[in-house]
């Protein structure tokens, strides 16, 4: 074997292993982003309902009469529009990954699916007797 056959052999077993590793690489980081995705969109979800419970509390607090009552208010709407910023945030940190495949989206769809099915399951139940049922 000529010396530029073992050159070009060389080269040529290199050139593969490259092409193997950054199959591996690429493969890899798909993986990764995708946990990361789904990682950014649980805590988005988590913020959505961190939001809604602090609009619950907003909307049961009566309209402030004195000073320290609207300072109470205040504090409520503020951690509210906080966890509104880390909703945005995260979404917008989850598009910057991969606009066209969304994982929140994903997540909505898949409660979606869960809760009518929930329903379903509930429609179906059979209704338990009441006391004045049974005394009758």
């Amino acid at each position: 074997m000529d010396p530029l056959s073992v050159l070009s052999l060389i080269v040529g077993i290199i050139g593969t292993a490259t092409a193997v590793y950054q199959t591996a690489v690429i493969n890899e980081n798909k993986k990764t982003k995708g946990e990361l995705q789904f990682l950014l969109a649980g805590i988005n979800s988590s913020a959505i309902q961190k939001m809604q419970s602090w609009q619950n509390q907003i909307d049961l607090t009566p309209p402030p009469t004195n000073e320290k009552d609207l300072e109470i208010l205040k504090l409520k709407v503020s951690a509210r529009d906080e966890f509104t910023d880390l909703a945005n945030l995260t979404t917008s940190l989850e598009g910057a990954i991969d606009s066209a495949d969304s994982a929140i989206l994903k997540m909505m769809k898949k409660h979606k699916e869960t809760v009518v099915l929930n329903n379903e399951i509930q429609d179906n139940v059979p209704k338990t007797t009441s006391k004045e049922d049974v005394d009758s």
